[in-house]
């Protein structure tokens, strides 16, 4: 029996080898159209945000990005014939935060947003997708029902947004009244009446050099 049983796996090898090397995969199975997916989960957001409370290292500081529920499905090809097919279908939300709230060491000019899908079962997360399980469904093996709007393009946060456009205007108006400051300097230096060295020390304090 032993060697029947070898005989066996090598025959097996032999016919599965070339089909394996070929990389050849199955198609991906579609959900079917009227499959039932019950009713949206009610104050979603607000759940997120409480889940991702006790799981981020500084929740103090989190800001949100969070899209609307979407009928969505995980189904993966088939490897010679095996293993594929639809694995589970639930309402799913994709879901932004910035890295100065996740990583343990908070750096305040982390804002570049990380993503994750956030599984619902009933109004209740089942399970969050990061990293290597995101790009998973990003990219490969998660489909919508219909069509839903991406939040893939936004990069920070509006609230961060906003900071930084303040921040910037802020920058251009200093830099501004800085070369006002060293066009009169400047003025007053040619008139003879301040001295070259107060017009060098005055000019590098304005620069802060």
């Amino acid at each position: 029996m032993k060697i029947i049983s070898q005989k066996m796996r090598k025959l097996l090898l032999v016919i599965a080898l070339p089909v394996l090397a070929s990389g050849c995969a199955g198609n991906i199975e579609k959900l079917n159209a009227d499959t039932e997916f019950g009713p949206a989960p009610q104050a979603y957001q607000q759940t997120i945000k409480d889940y991702f409370a006790e799981e981020l290292n500084n929740p103090e500081v989190a800001e949100y990005v969070i899209s609307e529920p979407m009928k969505f499905y995980r189904s993966q090809p088939s490897v010679a014939g095996l293993g594929g097919g639809v694995k589970w279908h639930a309402w799913v939300a994709e879901v932004g935060i910035p890295g100065k709230a996740i990583f343990k060491y908070l750096s305040s000019n982390n804002n570049e947003l990380t993503h994750y899908y956030v599984r619902f079962e009933g109004n209740n997360i089942d399970t969050v997708y990061d990293g290597k399980g995101y790009d998973s469904l990003k990219n490969e093996t998660g489909f919508t029902v219909g069509e839903y709007a991406s939040i893939d393009n936004i990069t920070v946060t509006a609230e961060t947004a906003k900071v930084i456009k303040t921040e910037k205007a802020a920058e251009e108006e200093e830099l501004m009244n800085s070369f006002e400051s060293i066009r009169a300097l400047n003025k007053l230096y040619k008139e003879g009446i301040i001295t070259e060295e107060e017009y060098s020390l005055k000019k590098k304090a304005i620069l802060k050099i």
